[in-house]
């Protein structure tokens, strides 16, 4: 099923990247992300570009408009 939200909801994008050996980043594709709220859970994937849909963070989503925030994961030493 897919229901599209009224125009007048924001909505929240982001891209999930990871350091490159070149100091750069690039986008993490297949990365599991977990997005929990007190009336939802859903667990999402990024596509080949690192993109999903929303993010498990605080914002401010202003009506009838995009946010976009973005992430960049670093290896652990």
């Amino acid at each position: 099923m897919h229901v599209k939200p009224p125009k007048t909801w924001g909505k929240y994008t982001s891209t999930v990247l990871r350091s490159d050996d070149a100091g750069g980043t690039v986008p993490l594709a297949g990365a599991t992300v977990q997005i929990d709220s007190w009336a939802f859970s859903y667990t999402l994937k990024t596509a080949r570009d690192g993109t999903f849909p929303a993010v498990a963070t605080k914002v401010k989503i202003v009506k009838g408009e995009t946010t976009i925030g973005n992430f960049t994961l670093k290896k652990a030493p």
